[in-house]
């Protein structure tokens, strides 16, 4: 039982290392076997079955140790103010997934990469419990800002999240290694995607988007970025 829980947890640090590097289409589930220093060839398809599943399962063990971050944010604020704010929500909703980032980590890159379509399909069967915290922000962030129309919001919330995993990402590739100025870089990022994000969220909308709203369908497309975390119960 260890033997095989070791190896299931080698596979999946390999895999998230190779995706986040080469992209999840570049790799072969007997690439990720062979780096992962499994004899078995097939070791790989043997515990997760699919590429699809690796993916999720690789996303439901970080996203869980984020969400638990972000929840301890959330449980302090609310303990200061039950209404926390437009800014310490956004704070909240960033800061967690930007404290991964460093010159060795990988997330932040494989959450691009999984973030397109198609692979964000891959995530439909996630555990909603890893991502419970992101809801409770988006809900209060709709409470807060109810004066939007709910598919704008939702649009500037997938908005300010593919800006804030990609942003991310290209900080996470760019790092140097064994810079002590790299801890200044990603926080002073984190703030700027926090204001940007306060930014876009509390900007007026605008009588063109007002009359462009009233006469369409206003259903996100399949293939738009965010959509499992972004829907009547996330967006408003």
């Amino acid at each position: 039982m260890t033997r095989g829980t070791n190896a299931r947890a080698a596979i999946a640090a390999e895999a998230l290392r190779m995706f986040a590097e080469r992209g999840i289409d570049a790799v072969s589930l007997r690439e990720i076997t062979a780096a992962a220093g499994q004899r078995n060839k097939s070791a790989a398809q043997y515990h997760f079955g699919t590429k699809e599943h690796l993916v999720r399962e690789i996303f439901e063990r970080n996203a869980h140790e984020v969400n638990a971050r972000r929840q301890r944010l959330l449980d302090a604020l609310s303990t200061r103010d039950p209404r926390p704010g437009v800014p310490d929500l956004v704070d909240a909703l960033i800061r967690p997934l930007a404290e991964t980032v460093d010159e060795h980590s990988h997330y932040a890159r494989f959450l691009a990469q999984v973030s397109l379509h198609p692979w964000i399909d891959a995530l439909a069967a996630a555990d909603p419990e890893v991502t419970s915290s992101i809801q409770a922000v988006f809900t209060a962030l709709a409470q807060h800002l109810d004066h939007v129309p709910t598919p704008i919001l939702r649009t500037r919330l997938a908005l300010g999240m593919t800006l804030t995993v990609h942003a991310l990402a290209a900080c996470e590739r760019s790092l140097p290694p064994a810079d002590p100025d790299n801890a200044r870089r990603t926080a002073l990022l984190t703030v700027n995607l926090v204001d940007s994000l306060v930014g876009s969220l509390t900007a007026a909308v605008s009588p063109a988007a007002l009359d462009l709203l009233a006469n369409g369908n206003d259903a996100p497309a399949s293939g738009w970025t965010w959509p499992l975390l972004i829907g009547a119960e996330g967006g408003g």
